[in-house]
């Protein structure tokens, strides 16, 4: 066992988190040998771990997950299930330092698989439930409430960026919303959580999203402009006479098409906003049947109906029936 695998008796040091850097970043790329011996290292930690160890710790994982893909800062399935094992081998997130690089994974991308997204909402949603916090940033709780460090975990894997869309609240992340807002009914939620809930689940509703290019976009685009200089380069070196603006304009016919193809991208994108403005009657009967399950409205339940009623302007008659209703019945309690 070299001394780089020693375990640490104590927190991590600063001398042992140099010696761990020096080991893998002695090389190019990393390699999951180098992220096995990352993960082994702080699973080994008693804490507290010196900031030098929290940095690379968080560093190492980005780099290796994030930014060492084709194109970079696109994070591909394969690495985003591989996170997800690693992070589940002792059956679960087992430390807040894991949870905080979950966060700054997802955050340095410039794209995030859906499941990778899915799996942190679960992990807040376990926690949540069973009451051990410890996990995600915060102390344990008595199980089935919602406490200001869990809205704060849940706002930020809620907007990173993602497969489908950026700032925009997918419907498998709505569920999970109104899943912890079932399991919380009963207990005592911090007010941010029925703001985050309406907001989100709003934005799931109504959002007016625009899309990063996918992984698979993005490296058709890198492959498309790499060939293209390249050829030009080429075609451009020591040009005879009257040559370089003949290669000029045998260059510009795909540029022009490149250019319509865009023009024609932005339209469609513009068409497809406009539309996700509106309610349709398939979300309205998606959020009418989690609203009017057995039971009394929740408080964040009742904070989303308060947030459509005045923030959407579209949507089916059935969906303002049960929001003038619910309106109504509250003015009457009062």
């Amino acid at each position: 066992m070299s001394a780089s695998d020693q375990p640490a008796t104590g927190g991590i040091s600063a001398s042992h988190a140099l010696e761990i850097r020096r080991a893998i970043y002695s090389h190019e790329p990393l390699t999951p040998a180098d992220m096995d011996l990352v993960f082994r290292t702080q699973r080994s930690s008693a804490g507290p771990d010196s900031a030098e160890w929290t940095e690379l710790f968080s560093e190492a994982v980005t780099d290796y997950v994030v930014h060492q893909n084709d194109p970079a800062d696109y994070i591909a399935q394969a690495k985003a299930d591989w996170l997800a094992a690693k992070l589940t081998e002792t059956g679960g997130i087992a430390t807040a330092a894991e949870f905080a690089v979950l966060v700054d994974v997802m955050k340095s991308a410039l794209d995030v698989p859906p499941s990778l997204a899915a799996f942190a909402l679960g992990e807040i949603e376990t926690a949540i439930v069973s009451g051990r916090r410890a996990a995600i940033g915060g102390g344990d709780h008595a199980a089935g409430t919602v406490t200001n460090a869990d809205v704060e975990a849940l706002r930020s894997i809620l907007y990173a960026a993602k497969s489908d869309s950026v700032g925009h609240v997918s419907r498998e992340e709505a569920e999970a919303l109104f899943d912890i807002a079932h399991a919380t009914a009963s207990g005592a939620c911090d007010p941010a959580f029925g703001e985050l809930f309406a907001r989100a689940v709003g934005n799931y509703l109504t959002a007016i999203c625009w899309h990063e290019p996918s992984r698979e976009q993005a490296l058709h685009r890198e492959h498309w402009l790499d060939a293209h200089e390249s050829l030009f380069q080429f075609l451009m070196h020591r040009p005879a006479p009257g040559q370089a603006e003949s290669v000029r304009t045998l260059m510009q016919s795909p540029l022009d098409q490149a250019d319509a193809d865009a023009d024609a991208e932005n339209r469609q994108d513009e068409a497809a906003r406009a539309e996700s403005a509106k309610i349709t009657d398939d979300k309205a009967d998606w959020v009418i049947a989690h609203l009017t399950r057995e039971g009394p409205l929740t408080a964040a339940e009742t904070r989303l109906l308060q947030w459509l009623g005045a923030e959407a302007a579209n949507m089916p008659p059935k969906l303002r029936t049960l929001i003038d209703t619910a309106n109504t019945t509250r003015s009457r309690a009062a």
